[in-house]
């Protein structure tokens, strides 16, 4: 007998990555979490834990997220190879700025390497 690939995304560890399968609960609730970006099909990251476990962050569509394991418990995902990277997550301070130009105080953008 083999174990169900779907699990809720309370039971991930930092760094571990899985597809939405499905929201439970209902009215406002379920409402928010989707409008969060928990859509069927999504992938998310794990980011971190909190010290005592409880909140924890995710990535989801490049944005973090931060939710009670309560929360994250209705939210049903099926684990995957973790992307190489959370878009937002690491690259911090990457990629272009906006920086002073010479002459009449004009901007221009610049790589920052």
């Amino acid at each position: 007998m083999t174990a169900d690939p779907r699990v809720s995304l309370a039971t991930l560890n930092p760094g571990e990555a899985a597809v939405v399968v499905g929201v439970q609960g209902e009215g406002a609730f379920r409402r928010r979490l989707l409008d969060m970006g928990f859509i069927k099909g999504t992938l998310v990251r794990v980011i971190k834990h909190a010290p005592l476990r409880n909140p924890v962050e995710y990535c989801i569509g490049g944005t973090h997220v931060t939710l009670r394991l309560q929360e994250a418990q209705q939210i049903i995902v099926e684990q995957v190879t973790p992307p190489p990277y959370c878009r937002t997550h690491d690259d911090r301070g990457r990629g272009r700025r906006l920086g002073r130009g010479r002459g009449r105080g004009g901007t221009w953008l610049r790589r920052n390497r």
